[in-house]
């Protein structure tokens, strides 16, 4: 027993020895701290480990850049939609061939917003003026041209009631990738501001309208348009949007019918909206250009008004309606903690040009127009006056140079 315990003492101080041995000889393989005084053992509690150099680097931040495109009015008269009927052989509505010439204007961009002026209602048959509804194919065919912002808050919106509303926002919502602005189901829709993400900037967009034709919802109904007269809503509506999102897009149907300059009202709420935190704000409804201008925001931010984008594409009788535009503008984010700003703005003018009779009705971009076209554009049957020159003439004027576009 005496030898055993004898054995095991030994070999716990030979254990205690070699620890020590181990550490005296990491100690001396190490660099010592800066407090080690010359000719001194360093302590295990004295020595400092190298700093790791695997410490994965940030990479710096590289500016992103998001172009988006927005359109007029889509005014689909009787005219359009029996001439996509025909060209459907039987078979429904085809409309490729009164967007055709400008698809490639819509796909080369990142984000696409249009007012769509006439409701999209399944349960009622296609109709024109004054209470307009559009066929389904209409639809798709705008997503298919690269629309996925779609702004229904316009003067049309009740030309179907309530019934014609609430069957439109169901229709698209068989479509998940299309945002629909300025009209809600109900409360808790419009609580939903609608957000998209695009290369990682986040865009929220609101819609409104002056008016609705004298049309009104029934009594008692959840569903929620909201109006350019609801200031309050409005300021708070754009404030939670900035909370949101990295820019903030108002789509807004105002103005007066026809006349190439913006109201006073139109001035005055566009300065609120750019003050509340707006960062681009898209006009419709006067069916004719107006023009584009640069608002000084409260906070030194520089907003971007188009006070009306004309029409789309129409079957009107007067040379101006067959002027609109396609508005062209980048954002930019230079650094990790800036908000994107506009770093370029634009106009790319389309014309809606058809013959004799409202036939053939169809877009052309302006910088493939030509002279031989207008000479022969049905809307001189109306309007004499119309011409090349016209068009020219009246994109000078109401656009300028600053923002005319080839």
């Amino acid at each position: 027993m005496k030898d055993y315990l004898k054995r095991r003492g030994y070999g716990i101080l030979m254990g205690v020895i070699l620890l020590l041995a181990a550490a005296l000889i990491v100690a001396f393989c190490l660099p010592w701290g800066e407090e080690q005084s010359e000719g001194s053992v360093p302590t295990l509690e004295s020595m400092s480990l190298p700093e790791s150099s695997t410490e994965p680097q940030k990479p710096p931040f590289e500016p992103i850049t998001v172009r988006l495109r927005a359109a007029g009015d889509n005014l689909i008269h009787s005219s359009i939609y029996n001439q996509a009927r025909q060209r459907a052989g039987g078979n429904g509505y085809d409309f490729g061939y009164a967007y055709e010439n400008i698809a490639g204007l819509i796909k080369g961009c990142d984000v696409a917003t249009i007012n769509q002026e006439t409701v999209i209602a399944p349960i009622y048959e296609p109709s024109d003026y004054p209470l307009f509804n559009s066929p389904v194919e209409l639809q798709q065919e705008m997503l298919d041209l690269g629309f996925t912002v779609f702004n229904q808050a316009n003067n049309h919106v009740l030309d179907k009631g309530e019934k014609g509303l609430l069957s439109a926002l169901k229709q698209w919502k068989t479509h998940p990738e299309a945002l629909i602005t300025g009209v809600y189901e109900n409360e808790a829709d419009y609580e939903n501001i609608r957000v998209k993400e695009v290369q990682g900037l986040k865009f929220a967009f609101v819609g409104m309208t002056e008016m609705t034709n004298g049309l009104s919802l029934p009594e008692g109904s959840k569903v929620v348009i909201l109006y350019t007269g609801e200031e309050e809503k409005i300021k708070a509506r754009i404030e939670k949007a900035r909370s949101l999102a990295d820019v903030v897009v108002v789509n807004v149907h105002w103005g007066q019918e026809y006349i190439h300059t913006p109201n006073s009202g139109q001035l005055e709420l566009a300065q609120k909206m750019a003050d509340w935190g707006a960062d681009l704000i898209v006009g419709h409804h006067p069916h004719v250009l107006q023009p584009i201008r640069w608002l000084d925001a409260s906070d030194g931010r520089r907003v971007l008004c188009a006070y009306s984008l004309g029409n789309f594409i129409s079957a009107q009788d007067k040379g101006a309606r067959m002027i609109g535009g396609i508005l062209d503008v980048t954002f930019t984010k230079e650094t990790a903690e800036s908000r994107p700003v506009i770093s370029s703005a634009g106009l790319i003018p389309v014309i809606t040009q058809y013959e004799g009779g409202f036939r053939n009705i169809r877009l052309y971009p302006w910088s493939d127009y030509t002279p031989e076209l207008a000479a022969t554009h049905g809307v001189r049957r109306y309007d004499a006056g119309f011409s090349y020159d016209f068009i020219q003439n009246t994109l000078d004027s109401v656009v300028g140079e600053e923002f005319l576009e080839a």
